[in-house]
């Protein structure tokens, strides 16, 4: 969920982190926007995040790391 104290961190400092330690996809909540911010890499060997999408409410969450796995977002927002 998004911190009003650390947002500015998460999404620079913290991203940034774990993009450097070779993390495959960074899921981030944003509760004042209601959305799921998605970094993630192309491919296992890609140097960066370089696919980056923002899923409002309505859409679902899924992951190529997790076959099958699919995640409402209205439920996580209340809507």
């Amino acid at each position: 969920m998004r911190s009003a104290a650390t947002w500015r961190y998460d999404i620079g400092a913290k991203k940034a982190a774990y993009e450097r330690a070779g993390l495959p996809e960074l899921w981030l909540v944003d509760t004042a926007a209601d959305e799921v911010l998605v970094f993630r890499r192309s491919a296992a060997r890609a140097a960066w995040f370089d696919v980056s999408l923002e899923l409002p409410a309505a859409d679902e969450l899924g992951s190529p790391l997790l076959p099958g796995f699919a995640l409402l977002l209205g439920g996580l927002f209340g809507a």
